[in-house]
């Protein structure tokens, strides 16, 4: 029997505020447990909460972002339960009338995934577990949040992949969050569900938790949609309850019998008046979204004729998308500009511990090094150095090779001292040449990049020795 699977995810992502959402508080992330924390988060008998302005502009820009359709009147209501890191026994979220609804995210394969709704509400705390207690820090409790429900439109643990990928990217390309899952400033909750093909009506529907990663959610919806399958081949009966992700174990456990919507008793919020959502807070925010991601890759693909995959790797950061395009408006050659960025300077990034932003080249420096190279006056390995230097210091490039005496050595008559007398120096790769086996003519190119202290141009280099040698033969 051939079945279809269905998927609907939850994603929370923490907007980038400087104090929480109802009260002065700082966000700091590496800040002391329980040191960003006052009478308003904390949940202090008769304290009043006062809705932070700069949440609703960042949650709007998401929403617009996402091609949502904007309620203009903010309303709040009360989500009741218990819990050790709820100190108000309730959280402030949104309901009924959610910020925003009908929106959707386009993925690579051009599907639409919509979006339910979105709505604004506030984090709870985080408790910290050890062997035989558990302690609780409150300075998450406050935090401004938006999260985004998709609708059931996702058929594979791919596309919520992808869907995930690109609702990510949205809302960093527009500045509304850094979306760092290892601080937790997005987490995703999936709900997946097995029917046989065909069938229009859903099946019992399963919520995943623990997901730190976009690819922890891809293999636990790979496994849970094995398990359903498995089941009801067999002649079981899929629960509506919520499982853990076991990362080590690479499976889903039960957490718990799911609850309905009716069991957090819902009801307005008494301490907070609506917030009317006007024309010019809409047209400000809509000024702050640029081209988004999806936008930026089918440009790329029109225009840059790269692999999918390697614009992919452009996308996945707006800063370095940008790079590169500065790169080929000072050297209009895209493939190699390309190469460059996602190989050596990347690598030099990445073996850096650094984060992208936080290198010193600017770009016109690096399309110099590029170009350079391009034109001979830079061998592979003087590119480099240079572009090592360049990266560290962000010196002028014509500097570091004045300074370092970098200038690739490309002239015969400079050359051809140092491959006489590598050639003399090798006498076994001379008779290795002369019997035919030519890769003993690298052998000596090696020694020549050697004594003129990788500077030669090895094309060069190269050429000259196999015309010496063809005397010896």
């Amino acid at each position: 029997m051939e079945y279809e699977v269905v998927i609907g995810l939850e994603v929370h992502i923490e907007l980038a505020t400087k104090s929480k959402i109802f009260c002065s508080c700082s966000t700091d992330f590496e800040s002391a447990p329980n040191t960003n924390i006052c009478p308003v988060c904390c949940g202090y008998p008769g304290v009043l909460p006062v809705l932070n302005r700069r949440v609703v502009e960042l949650a709007a820009r998401v929403a617009l972002a996402l091609n949502c359709k904007i309620n203009r009147r903010v309303y709040f209501e009360r989500k009741n339960y218990f819990y050790p890191d709820l100190p108000k026994n309730y959280q402030i979220s949104q309901y009924k009338f959610p910020l925003a609804y009908d929106g959707y995210v386009i993925l690579p394969s051009l599907k639409k995934i919509g979006i339910e709704r979105a709505h604004i509400e506030e984090d709870a705390g985080k408790l910290v577990h050890k062997e035989s207690y558990s302690l609780v820090d409150l300075n998450r409790a406050g935090i401004p949040l938006i999260e985004i429900v998709s609708r059931p439109d996702i058929r594979s643990a791919d596309e919520a992949f992808d869907y995930l990928n690109y609702l990510k990217l949205t809302v960093q390309y527009i500045g509304a969050s850094s979306c760092d899952m290892e601080k937790g400033y997005l987490r995703c909750d999936a709900n997946i569900s097995v029917r046989k093909k065909g069938d229009s009506a859903l099946g019992t529907k399963v919520e995943l938790k623990n997901m730190n990663s976009f690819k922890g959610v891809r293999d636990a919806l790979l496994y849970e949609a094995k398990r359903q399958i498995k089941c009801i081949d067999e002649g079981g009966r899929i629960y509506q309850e919520t499982r853990l992700w076991d990362e080590k174990a690479q499976k889903t456990r039960v957490m718990r019998t799911k609850e309905e919507a009716h069991d957090y008793r819902y009801f307005p919020e008494p301490d907070l008046p609506d917030f009317v959502i006007d024309d010019a807070l809409i047209s400000k925010e809509e000024s702050f979204i640029g081209e988004l991601p999806i936008d930026k890759r089918r440009r790329f693909i029109k225009e840059y004729s790269l692999g999918e995959k390697e614009i992919d790797v452009f996308i996945s950061d707006p800063l370095l998308a940008d790079f590169f395009e500065k790169v080929v408006k000072n050297f209009n050659n895209p493939r190699q500009a390309a190469n460059w960025i996602l190989g050596p300077l990347l690598e030099l990034v990445n073996s850096s511990g650094k984060s992208f932003s936080e290198i010193k080249i600017a770009p016109e420096s690096f399309s110099k090094v590029v170009r350079y190279f391009a034109e001979g006056k830079l061998n592979n390995l003087t590119a480099k150095k240079v572009l090592a230097l360049s990266v560290e210091d962000g010196r002028d490039i014509d500097t570091i090779i004045k300074e370092e005496g970098l200038l690739q050595v490309s002239g015969k008559d400079e050359l051809l001292s140092f491959v006489d007398e590598a050639i003399k120096s090798s006498p076994k790769a001379v008779e290795d040449y002369s019997k035919g086996k030519g890769q003993a003519v690298m052998f000596i190119v090696g020694q020549v990049m050697k004594k003129t202290k990788g500077k030669a141009n090895p094309k060069v280099v190269k050429q000259l020795i196999e015309e010496k040698l063809k005397k010896y033969g």
